[in-house]
């Protein structure tokens, strides 16, 4: 494909390079008989701005990098369209990359933006504070982190959730409900401060409601063999309501209750983080504790743009969780 270049848009409208790029970008002096011949002939050829060349002569090139973990997951899907959506609105366009849980990957995108002379970076981190965050912070570009925090990059925003309310109402319920004895999964807790945070919340909390003996806590991640052990051993402890810190290992769940002939909703009652639209479609319905992604990845875009354009000083912010009650939780046996 052959682009059309400023070259093109000069020998059409018979003026030189230097006319054309003044009349292209309102600068000096130029007849408006001789703009408006250049302006037609660009838009006759169908010219398309060079960002790069722009960018070189301004510092900005309206482009903000995105990374997420993983896009294919449902729920850093909805995270991205929201973020994407709202820095379109204000003029910016999104780059988005994928780390794949990988810190060798995060830092390779990372350097790789950073070519790019981004105006900002959104970040879902993994792990801790890496040579390439660090990077960001050295060359001043502003950078914000969302979903997740770093505990030793304090000097960077954050916008996350925070789990104590859903997971206060979800608990309440079970407890309203009858239910005596409570398994958390709480996913992929090595290596993120979240998962961390949201299994403490559920000690917390689940503790005043259902004493210490009444609890049932597992931190390993799942696959699909630790998936049915875990299962079995929150079983024969007594346990009949799950809550599952991490959609992914719920849906794994949800996949071996089927083929094992349990019943959601009536052997065992479940309740996972993030509203993802899957758990409507499912039978039965999975209740959720949502954490609002749509207002985490609109807030996460608009602190961003605050320090790209220095509009004041970016505080970081906490979205509350929201328990969703669905058929996937009935009243205990």
């Amino acid at each position: 494909m052959a682009y059309v270049t400023i070259r093109d848009v000069a020998l059409r409208s018979g003026t030189s390079i230097s006319t054309v790029s003044r009349a292209l970008n309102n600068s000096g002096r130029i007849s408006p008989a001789t703009k408006a011949a250049i302006e037609q002939a660009a838009r006759e050829l169908g010219y398309i701005p060079d960002s790069r060349a722009k960018a070189m002569r301004s510092t900005k090139t309206s482009l903000v990098a995105l990374l997420v973990p993983d896009i294919r997951n449902p729920y850093f899907a909805d995270l991205a369209y929201a973020i994407q959506d709202t820095l379109f609105d204000a003029g910016y366009c999104t780059s988005i990359g994928t780390s794949s849980e990988n810190g060798e990957k995060q830092d390779a995108y990372i350097t790789s933006m950073l070519s790019q002379h981004v105006d900002g970076a959104i970040i879902v981190p993994r792990g801790g504070a890496t040579p390439a965050m660090r990077a960001i912070v050295e060359k001043n570009v502003p950078m914000v982190f969302v979903d997740r925090h770093v505990s030793d990059m304090h000097e960077v925003p954050v916008v996350d959730s925070d789990p104590a309310p859903g997971l206060s109402q979800a608990l309440n319920d079970l407890h309203d409900r009858g239910f005596t004895r409570v398994g958390y999964i709480s996913g992929p807790i090595l290596d993120s401060p979240t998962f961390q945070e949201r299994e403490a919340a559920f000690r917390t909390i689940a503790g005043t409601l259902f004493r210490e003996d009444g609890i049932f806590v597992e931190s390993t991640s799942f696959g699909h063999v630790s998936c049915a052990s875990v299962m079995r051993k929150m079983r024969s402890w007594g346990v009949q309501a799950v809550i599952f810190g991490y959609s992914q290992d719920a849906i794994q769940a949800i996949s071996l209750m089927g083929s094992r002939g349990f019943v959601i909703g009536k052997d065992i009652s479940l309740i996972s983080f993030d509203d993802l639209e899957m758990f409507t479609l499912t039978t039965p319905r999975i209740s959720v504790i949502s954490q609002q992604v749509q207002k985490i990845g609109s807030l996460g875009a608009k602190l961003l743009l605050d320090r790209v354009e220095k509009r004041g000083r970016a505080e970081s912010q906490r979205v509350k969780t929201l328990y969703i009650p669905r058929e996937s939780v009935a009243a205990a046996l």
